[in-house]
Parts: structure tokens; sequence; C-alpha cells
């Protein structure tokens, strides 16, 4: 079993990662000065070929000419679905060349446009973008990201998202001076809380610890904490050293130091899960706990910086915006520990706590830890399998 998790992780490590294009993405990239806005809308032609088929000869193979073929009625819908207005005065896109890009995941189409009537550009303007997710696709996201603008000194941005469009999402304000540091502290707070409450496997990761954090090892057995400040005690060193882990890795990620494959760290995840309820069952390191829950928060914080990295904000304002991202983290991580540790310490005396809560509850945390390893392996697996047995072929 352990070879094979290692082996597994080395594929995943060794993977190539996706480029910042990715399937069922689409983005809206703008070019700002003082007397002008401009752009260009990215989207894969097999997004295009759900709203408006340009597949002429049926072969499954969409290309740059087949799109050309219909290149004004496209244009014309995405004029349509992508609105810029000032005060309430919409502000059309006339739309110009489009040129495309392939890359490994799709072949996308780069429309570039022109907005004539801002000769005199604003602060900002309201934006809504209603591609392919509006009735089609509703996993479908739009990104806003600001390229360039003379005004900040942005140049040449391909990474750092403005604004996220989803099929809940209507007009939105997309700053063209850059916004107050006090809310960009207060909104990334916000998707710090957020990310913690939807990220379920660090949820399992910290259920994983809190089931045995009520307890302690007798002659070998489990047996329950005998006061409250025991437990506690204990909850306060495992969560602070995971805090510490992965506030390391996530700055250190967000701010470019150190990179790692997404693939990998989503793995080790997985796998921190599996082995912290394994040693629920099977005890081997709870007395060296601390150095399980250190190493394994450092991915966390990986994982972390990987919901970070797209949430947009400009180098300018990225330390703000990480400072308000993980006190977010860590107040979502809070809101769980406190939520589920006095419930757990309440039945912590029950005959059947350590067979029925803390043994099954940690088999059934594995089976669901095994699983997201295989499924966020596969396509590793896949593509070292299909080599191998292409090179023996």
């Amino acid at each position: 079993m352990f070879r094979f998790v290692l082996v597994s992780l080395l594929a995943a490590f060794v993977a190539a990662e996706a480029a910042a294009h990715r399937l069922n993405e689409s983005y809206v990239y703008f070019n700002v000065t003082d007397t002008s806005l401009a752009g260009r809308v990215e989207a894969t032609l097999t997004d295009i070929n759900k709203v408006i088929p340009i597949d002429a000869n049926g072969d499954g193979v969409l290309t740059g000419a087949e799109f050309e073929a219909r290149q004004d009625e496209i244009l014309a819908y995405f004029a349509e679905r992508l609105t810029l207005s000032i005060e309430g005065i919409i502000q059309p896109e006339q739309f110009t060349t489009t040129t495309f890009l392939e890359i490994d995941v799709d072949t996308f189409a780069l429309m570039q446009f022109e907005v004539p009537s801002i000769t005199d550009t604003p602060d900002g303007v309201e934006m809504e973008y209603r591609f392919l997710f509006d009735t089609v696709e509703p996993t479908h996201r739009g990104f806003a990201l600001i390229e360039s603008n003379t005004r900040t000194g942005v140049e040449n941005n391909e990474a750092q998202f403005s604004l996220i469009f989803g099929p809940s999402d209507g007009a939105q304000t997309l700053s063209l001076i850059g916004r107050p540091g006090f809310e960009i502290f207060m909104e990334f707070i916000r998707h710090g809380i957020w990310h913690i409450w939807i990220g379920y496997d660090h949820i399992l990761f910290l259920i994983a610890l809190l089931l045995s954090s009520v307890m302690i090892r007798r002659n070998g057995i489990w047996a329950p904490a005998d006061t409250f400040g025991d437990a506690f005690w204990t909850v306060v060193k495992i969560i602070s050293l995971f805090t510490v882990a992965h506030s390391i890795t996530l700055s250190l990620a967000a701010l470019g130091v150190v990179t790692l494959s997404v693939t990998l760290v989503e793995a080790i995840i997985a796998i921190s899960i599996a082995i912290v309820a394994l040693d629920n069952i099977i005890p081997r390191f709870h007395h060296r706990a601390w150095v399980v829950v250190f190493a394994f928060g450092l991915f966390h914080g990986f994982g972390f910086a990987n919901v970070l990295e797209p949430l947009g904000v400009d180098q300018n304002s990225k330390l703000v915006a990480l400072a308000g991202f993980n006190i977010g983290v860590e107040i979502g991580q809070i809101v769980i520990v406190a939520a589920v540790f006095p419930l757990l310490f309440l039945i912590r005396r029950w005959q059947l706590y350590p067979m029925l809560i803390l043994r099954l509850a940690s088999a059934a945390l594995i089976a669901i830890a095994l699983f997201w390893f295989v499924e966020r392996t596969f396509d590793v697996f896949g593509n070292v399998s299909g080599a191998l047995f292409g090179w023996i072929g």
C-alpha cells in the first residue's frame, strides 16, 4: 500500500499542470488607459459549439475556419451576453478581429473588442457576463481580468482575476482604478471563510483529528479525557500546529516563492485524511501527532493557495488579500471546531464511542479519502498506464 501511494504521488508530481486556460471556463481581458477601454473575450471552440454549432462537416474536430464561417453570428452572441454600462447607460462593444490559441485542452477563440463610446475612462464600469452557463452549462465560469492598466501600472496580467461570473451572478462592478485596501481585506476574509466551509477535504481532516481529541490512550486502549480542559488543550495544540503549517505554505505559494503540482497537493490532502483516520483505529503515531499534523498542514496550505491564486488581486494588494484570506480560513476553521468539539466531548463517555464514533467514523473517512485520492489522480494513472501499454504494444 505504501509503495502504491508513493509511486502514485511521484507520478502526480511530475504530471504536467494545466495552463492558465482551463476547460469549462471563459475569460474577458481588459486593457485600460485614461482615454480608452478595450479587450478581448477568450472561449473554447468546444464551448462555443454548444450554443452555435460550428462543426460544419460533422467530423468532431473544430477549427478556426469553421468558427470564421459563422463569425458574425458568434460575435453578435457575445456582444449580447457581455454588457458594460456606466451609470445605467450601456456602452456597446465593437468586435474587431479574431485569432486562435491552440493549447492542450482545446482551441480558444480570442475575440478582440473596443468600447468606442468611452473616451474619458471612468473609475469603474458595471459588467454583466452571461456566456453559456445561463441556459446550457451551469457549471461554466467566466472570469474578468485587467490585463493592463496605465492608471495602476498593471502590465501583462494573465493570472489575477477581478470578477468571477456564475449562473447566479448578475451585474458586478469592475474597478478601473484599483480597490481600497480595506475593501480587499474584508472581501478576502469572506473568501477564506467560504472556502474552508466548502473545502470538504479540509473539514474531514479536522474532524479526523477531533474524533480522538476527546480521548486519551491508557494501557493501550482509548479512554475518555478526564476534563474539558485536558481535551480542549489538546485541540488548541493540534489546531495551532495546523494553522502555523498551512499559513507558512499558503504565504509562500501565494507570493510565488514555492509552487507544487496541484495534482500532487490534492492527492496528499486526500491521503492525509486517510492516515490520520487510520491512526484513530490503529494508533501508531498518536504520541507524535504534532509531527503528522504539521507535515500535512503544509500541504493543506498549498491547497488553500490553489484557491486563492485565481480569486483576483493585483500585485500591490497581494499581501492585504493574503492576510484577509488567511484570517478568513482561521475564522471558518474555528467555527467548525466550535461546532464539532463540544458535541464530541459530551458523548465521549458513551460506551459505544470508541467503536461506533471513533473507529467506524474513521473507517468512513478512510473510504472517502481513498476515493478522492483515486479520483484526483485518475488522469495521471491514465496517462502513465496509456504510455506504458503503448510502449509495450
